[in-house]
């Protein structure tokens, strides 16, 4: 009962929020400024209240009340939605959190499938605000929405309950990561699939060019902040895939390996499978669908999406290949997910 769990939020290092279980309905949570004392009472619903309203603050920060919903989301994998007692509800920071009030009621409900859309606790940017869409062209005359620069810091990270592990994603550093992703493109288990075995002056031209793709934004994940694999996101209307099924504007997918051998199994794949869908819907809400072509033989790529919410669609051949459509719903995976 009295395990401690500490959680960082990506893009301030400085910010950290420690829970703890105090009892089988009490949690504490607390930043470097603030504590809330919470208990859950589950009768005819779900409800989070404090345990002394008058210590309350005036004003709760979102990411405190997010943190405590993970929290409870994450053990009791059978609730769908969790009620605020009114005390609590009336002063959150805003209401981001809430996504419907109690007929004749203050209590507000938070779902669970709305709080794992939101970007407090695990996205970078934090807030939901997405870039305008203006249209342009690139080289190959292919009409697509202008795609933001992908900045040079950690974009997600999020602490693992199911896994036990913190699992984020950061932007590939060319100087820092360029001997690693060198000795993983040559590894025989990588290369065959990737084929680009190849020097380091020639795997430096590749990453400087992708660096300055904005239709590509190449990261690195990593468990517990050691790297582990690299991840190759794109997005799909620019992309070699678009031609072979209905493409949509906002639609992303991503290529990746698994470079550090002690990071294979399904304790890790279940959670690299899952960060990475649910990182590239809250990266923008507009994209309602994920894609990937693995090849038709890589059967086992399939077997590690499922859990995340990934089903086969057909196969298909590609110039170079025979390929395997793959997809994820944003509806299913927030509905269907347990994260």
């Amino acid at each position: 009962m009295t395990q401690i769990s500490t959680i960082t939020l990506p893009g301030a290092s400085d910010c950290e929020i420690s829970l703890q279980l105090l009892s089988s309905n009490s949690l504490a949570v607390h930043d470097n400024h603030q504590s809330l004392l919470l208990t859950l009472s589950e009768q005819d619903t779900a409800l989070v209240n404090a345990v002394n309203e008058s210590d309350l603050p005036e004003k709760i920060p979102n990411h405190l009340i997010a943190a405590s919903l993970d929290y409870l989301f994450s053990r009791n994998p059978d609730l769908s939605r969790l009620h605020f007692a009114p005390a609590l509800a009336e002063r959150l920071q805003d209401n981001q959190l809430i996504h419907s009030h109690e007929e004749n009621s203050q209590e507000g409900i938070s779902y669970r499938s709305g709080l794992y859309q939101n970007r407090t606790l695990w996205h970078w940017q934090k807030d939901n605000q997405t870039i305008p869409e203006i249209w342009t062209e690139n080289e190959k005359a292919i009409a697509h929405p202008l795609r933001q620069e992908q900045p040079k810091c950690v974009v997600y990270n999020r602490y693992d309950y199911q896994n036990d592990l913190t699992i984020s994603f950061r932007t590939l550093d060319l100087e820092e990561d360029l001997d690693l992703f060198h000795e993983w493109m040559n590894q025989p288990r990588v290369s065959e699939f990737w084929e680009m075995a190849q020097s380091r002056e020639e795997l430096t031209a590749y990453l400087q060019s992708v660096l300055k793709d904005r239709r590509v934004w190449p990261m690195v994940g990593c468990f517990n902040g050691e790297p582990f694999g690299y991840f190759e996101v794109y997005w799909a209307l620019e992309d070699r895939i678009a031609p072979y099924y209905d493409c949509q504007p906002w639609d992303r997918g991503f290529h990746l390996l698994v470079g550090n051998p002690e990071f294979l199994g399904q304790r890790y794949s279940n959670s690299w499978t899952k960060a990475i869908t649910h990182f590239l819907f809250l990266d923008d809400p507009r994209t309602t669908r994920l894609v990937g072509e693995p090849r038709a033989d890589n059967k086992r790529v399939l077997k590690l999406l499922c859990p995340a919410g990934w089903s086969f669609v057909k196969e298909f051949d590609f110039p170079h290949k025979r390929a395997s459509l793959v997809n994820c719903c944003r509806d299913s995976f927030f509905q269907e997910v347990q994260l």
